[in-house]
């Protein structure tokens, strides 16, 4: 039971971060929130729904450095949530069932920032952070069966020393 407790306070801890560095864009600044206001009231809404259109331009050029911050930006925060969704839930254990729940979740950040017009709703951050939950969930895969095998080696050589 304390251990439960502690994985809920990471997860917590986790998701708070992952909302005021993801959504909030770190400094919390409302100028972010004009210039899209301004953009929408010329005509421009903050959305893509076009996949690769934003990233295609950044792996033309990975050496600028905002090209590889946006991409690392966007797949280097998610890998947590890779790893804790199916850690702390086991009906998500299952890999088409976490893949579900980290679209949901995905989509609920990119249409909470477009509706409060603190960011963009762009398809291209979803594939990468997609991407970022994927290993992420691999990772945890790795490590819960390196456990397991390490646990089945223990108990084979308490048996086999019998």
């Amino acid at each position: 039971m304390k251990g439960r407790r502690i994985w809920n306070r990471i997860f917590i801890a986790y998701v708070c971060l992952l909302l005021y560095f993801v959504v909030l864009k770190i400094n919390g600044s409302t100028e972010r929130m004009k210039t899209i206001k301004q953009s929408r009231d010329a005509g421009f809404w903050n959305y893509n729904v076009y996949p690769l259109s934003t990233i295609t331009p950044y792996l033309e050029d990975i050496t600028y450095t905002y090209a590889y911050m946006n991409i690392l930006g966007n797949i280097i925060p998610f890998v947590p949530l890779g790893i804790l969704i199916p850690t702390m839930f086991k009906r998500y254990r299952n890999v088409k069932k976490a893949i579900l729940i980290f679209i949901i979740c995905i989509i609920g950040i990119e249409t909470l920032q477009f509706i409060t017009l603190l960011g963009y709703f762009d398809v291209d951050d979803i594939l990468l952070n997609m991407i970022g939950c994927i290993v992420g969930y691999f990772f945890y895969i790795g490590i819960s069966n390196l456990s397991k095998n390490v646990i089945y080696n223990k108990k084979l050589e308490k048996t086999s020393s019998k």
